[in-house]
């Protein structure tokens, strides 16, 4: 065994330069103290290091394309324990991974080559980074003497993913390969989960190792849930006449501690878009969810009540409108000291970054619920639970059914919903971006986490098909249903391919009104009806997905609607549908600069509309 500073000597590589991330190693003059790990990798090329790291860390798929600057890395793969997934561009690697993380709650992995195969995982990292989802992307680079002479596909990888990754770096010697590959997934999966770049030089991976591997990194110490604050949150929610759990998707792994700690404490629920199912829709405490586009009756809920406790979510502006409207009866009871706004939260820094809470519990959701239990009351809050029901009823989600026989979005994913609610807790559904993602929020009901796998804070159009790749790779025994919008679908249909070449039973419904819809319907709102850039030119879907050898079918009409469901229903291989709907709206709607409780109401507004419509900002009586 050799001094660590002996192992890398050779290669004239500083030990400091992975002491500020790797936990084991505190200060340069600790990582002189180390041992190195044993011989038994030595005489492998970086190239293998990377991919037995992977097989040590649990991975069994790989989504990547090939390259130039990624062979050293792809070549392992061939008679591999895991499976490489060729998507049909890097972007699509990148939402496929995203859509196996997220369904699955595992660390997904990226591979991909330099240049551009790096710059076309961007979007995802950033979509990955803004909806919190471990993913580990892997890019080939040039090799280290030829980085910053301009090289044939070469770009500066970590400075270009750095902003919208929790850890970007760039390898530079084999010894550090397998305990950088293992601090990548540790870093993506804990704490607030996101994704991690390596930058991965040529060199480097077609080096050999001779002698020893550093030190694998140490997991950091958990720090226990403060008690002082879960005992202020319970004396809150035994005092308080109107409480709401706001549930975000830090809770997705917690489904069973909070399903009994809101009925232990007798508290409505209701949930953001990512954590829509943490908490079974059905259950008479559920509010389903809230925000922009969701249920008026958990807007209205919010907005009256005296203590708002998120559990795992970040008071996105999505949810919570115009912020010096937000919550204003939880404000108040805060001054009052009879309630306010507590926030759970694994990351200190989002505490504060919005919303300044009564009380705030840094820490693991489940932990934090698991060790509130106990310290709760049941409260009948009849006046409260009659409240919430009542709201329920009165402003249900419903639309105006279109006429002469055609169908609207909504109405396509209700049938698609009846279809398959026999077996909805075996279903994950994938969206694109618009209003085909927000109707299906709306009419489908979700009863288990994890079942909603969409583009959340960066709104990535294109995100559906891949995600839905992801997804049903990552759960063959489950249904795995793709609800896009023309124009999302277009961008990356092309990803059919692999659909195809794997035989994913995916269920592909197209939502077909020939526009961007939800764009559209802001300019006619919000800008005089000028109309610029929203109409598609689209294929003709079904002869699109018979080309690939997929069954397909077009449903145009109410009529066609149930022998189409029940095709598409009972389809044992992948199919699509091209749904020809009629343009519609999306409301309820929160308007740009409006108060959670100033919605846009069905029944308030037509799109035959010239003029802005009626807001309807007074709460309901």
């Amino acid at each position: 065994m050799r001094a660590l500073r002996t192992a890398v000597a050779a290669r004239g590589v500083r030990a400091d330069r992975w002491a500020p991330f790797l936990p084991r190693w505190k200060s340069t003059a600790a990582v002189d103290d180390f041992d190195v790990d044993d011989l038994a990798y030595s005489g492998r090329t970086g190239g293998r290091l990377v991919h037995d790291s992977l097989v040590e860390c649990g991975v069994d798929t790989v989504f990547g394309y090939s390259g130039g600057a990624n062979l050293p890395i792809l070549d392992q793969f061939h008679k591999s324990p895991m499976r490489f997934i060729v998507n049909r561009s890097e972007q699509c690697c990148g939402h496929a991974a995203e859509g196996y993380a997220r369904s699955s709650g595992k660390v997904a992995v990226v591979l991909t080559t330099s240049g551009p195969g790096l710059t076309n995982i961007i979007t995802p990292l950033q979509d990955a980074r803004g909806d919190s989802t471990p993913i580990v992307a892997l890019s080939g680079q040039v090799p280290t003497a030829a980085v910053g002479t301009d090289a044939f596909q070469e770009c500066l990888a970590v400075d270009l993913t750095s902003p919208c990754t929790k850890w970007s770096y760039q390898i530079r010697s084999v010894e550090e390969v397998r305990s950088v590959v293992h601090e990548a997934f540790r870093i993506a999966a804990s704490g607030k989960p996101g994704p991690v770049h390596l930058d991965l030089p040529k060199d480097v991976m077609t080096s050999v190792l001779r002698g020893a591997s550093l030190p694998l990194p140490l997991q950091p110490p958990s720090w226990p849930v403060d008690q002082r604050a879960l005992k202020q949150v319970a004396h809150l929610l035994k005092i308080a006449k109107k409480p709401i759990f706001y549930v975000g998707q830090g809770a997705n792994d917690a489904p069973k501690e909070l399903l009994a700690l809101a009925e232990a404490a007798n508290v409505p629920v209701t949930t953001t878009l990512h954590a829509m199912g943490v908490f079974s829709e059905h259950h008479p405490l559920s509010m389903h969810m809230l925000g922009m586009h969701g249920a008026a009756y958990a807007n209205y809920a919010i907005q009256e009540s005296d203590l708002i406790v998120a559990i795992g979510s970040r008071f996105d502006d999505r949810t919570t409108g115009v912020l010096n409207k937000y919550a204003p009866e939880a404000r108040k009871a805060h001054e009052e000291g009879r309630g306010g706004l507590v926030h759970f939260d694994i990351e200190p820094t989002q505490i504060g970054r919005v919303i300044n809470p009564t009380v705030a519990v840094v820490g693991d959701c489940k932990q934090a619920m698991q060790q509130l239990l106990p310290m709760v009351d049941f409260v009948p809050r009849g006046d409260w639970i009659r409240r919430c029901h009542e709201l329920k009823q009165q402003f249900p989600f419903q639309y105006t059914p279109a006429t002469n026989g055609r169908i609207k979005t909504q109405q396509a994913i209700e049938a698609i919903y009846q279809g398959l609610k026999p077996q909805e807790e075996k279903m994950i559904v994938s969206t694109g971006v618009g209003n085909h993602q927000m109707m299906s929020c709306q009419f489908i009901r979700w009863t288990t986490p994890r079942s909603i796998v969409t583009s959340g804070s960066l709104g990535t159009m294109g995100f559906g098909l891949p995600a839905a790749i992801g997804a049903q790779l990552a759960n063959p025994d489950k249904i795995v249903l793709l609800v896009d919008g023309d124009g999302s679908f277009n961008m990356t249909s092309n990803d059919l391919g692999t659909v195809k070449e794997h035989q994913l039973p995916i269920k592909m419904a197209i939502m077909n009104d020939s526009r961007q819809q939800m764009v559209h319907v802001w300019q006619k709102l919000f800008f005089d009806g000028r109309m610029v850039g929203t109409d598609n030119v689209n294929p003709d879907y079904v002869a699109l997905a018979k080309s690939y050898g997929i069954e397909s079918y077009r449903c145009e009409t109410a009529a066609e609607l149930p022998a189409t469901i029940e095709k598409f229903v009972n389809a044992k291989g992948p199919v699509l549908v091209d749904f020809r709907v009629v343009p519609d709206i999306c409301l309820p709607m929160v308007a740009p600069g409006k108060g959670l409780d100033e919605m846009f109401l069905p029944g308030t507004l037509s799109l035959d509309q010239e003029v802005t419509p009626r807001m309807e900002g007074d709460a309901p009586s």
